[in-house]
């Protein structure tokens, strides 16, 4: 019988590691940051690509959305705080740079309102117990990169924080998990913090609330990673909040909606002697009170986070287990997921 929250520990041992942010001039959105050995692989010629590589040492994406209007994923950095422009053939350049922030770490498009939001946290503080960390949350401008609001939402509960991840509702509203306390915070469009529900329930082992993502039908479905266990949460009453029956245990970092009924899980299983980690599609058939396993796709490098593109899955790859070390990692890759069973 494995211990999951050891597990989900092991997982992120590498996220735990302070990192030492590596300089880098950064380039222009759009501009060319990439050399030609890290151009997309494509499975046939003018289709979606199958990889894309970002040449950009030290970077460490966590965070990933895919910006449709304007053909480009957007990537955050556990280590810089920034947020990156990516396209198809790896050129680059910085989006948001912003001093505010510490590390980004979850991004979401709120394609309604033109807006990106940036889970804003300090990865210190995941190897660090003494340091309280921080919740905060970005607003930007889709367009411009300008900043809109930075809320701050540690002040709201007492304890340890860490956002990590954030979704948001038609009206604008905001939703941000933190895995250091038990709380799911929400943000107005205006960017005023307040507490959606505190629940012990959501505080876990170790690494706690980790994904979150909005359902059109007014709901939240939240992951905990130290658990291995999923979250529906009414946001009419979001006390009744109940445990997704899920046909395995799944440490869940990001997850996404892929429609109403399917949900895209980058985490780590437990079908074997050793732990798994692999990229997920949850199906459901009774509005997410259950849901079972539909297709899974084994992920050695280690993704943490998905977004959806063209009804297609991408995951990043942040390589963790290379931060700190002599020589920076210098190539990050986002690749398409091909779902089996």
């Amino acid at each position: 019988m494995h211990d999951h929250a050891s597990v989900a520990s092991t997982t992120l041992a590498s996220f735990l590691i302070l990192a030492v942010a590596v300089g880098c001039e950064p380039a222009g959105d759009g501009a060319s940051g990439a050399g030609e050995d890290v151009s997309a692989e494509t499975s046939a010629a003018g289709a979606i690509p199958d990889t894309v590589r970002i040449r950009e040492p030290g970077l460490h994406p966590e965070g990933i959305e895919w910006d449709g209007e304007r053909g480009r994923f957007l990537v955050s950095s556990v280590t810089r705080g920034t947020v990156t422009s990516v396209r198809d053939d790896g050129s680059h350049g910085t989006f948001v740079e912003d001093t505010a922030v510490t590390s980004s770490i979850g991004v979401h498009i709120d394609r309604a309102n033109g807006r990106l939001l940036v889970a804003n946290s300090d990865l210190a503080a995941t190897s660090d117990t003494s340091l309280t960390g921080q919740a905060m949350l970005g607003a930007y401008d889709l367009s411009s990169g300008e900043r809109l609001y930075m809320a701050d939402m540690g002040a709201l509960v007492d304890g340890r924080h860490f956002a990590n991840d954030v979704t948001s509702g038609p009206d604008g509203t905001a939703y941000v998990t933190d895995s250091f306390s038990p709380v799911i915070y929400e943000v107005s469009p205006e960017g005023e913090p307040s507490v959606l529900v505190r629940d012990q329930r959501l505080g876990g082992r170790g690494f706690g609330l980790n994904g979150i993502d909005y359902h059109p039908d007014g709901y939240l479905v939240v992951a905990m990673a130290g658990d291995s266990t999923f979250y529906r949460v009414p946001l009419d009453d979001p006390s009744s909040l109940a445990e997704v029956s899920v046909s395995e245990p799944i440490s869940a970092d990001g997850i996404v909606f892929r429609s109403p009924t399917e949900l895209a899980v980058v985490g780590t299983t437990f079908r074997g002697e050793e732990p798994i980690t692999e990229v997920l599609l949850l199906s459901t058939d009774d509005g997410w009170s259950s849901a079972s396993v539909a297709g899974r796709q084994v992920a050695p490098l280690g993704p943490t986070t998905a977004a959806i593109r063209d009804g297609e899955v991408y995951a990043v790859t942040p390589h963790f287990s290379g931060m700190g070390g002599e020589e920076p990692v210098e190539v990050f890759e986002i690749f398409r997921v091909e779902f089996r069973q």
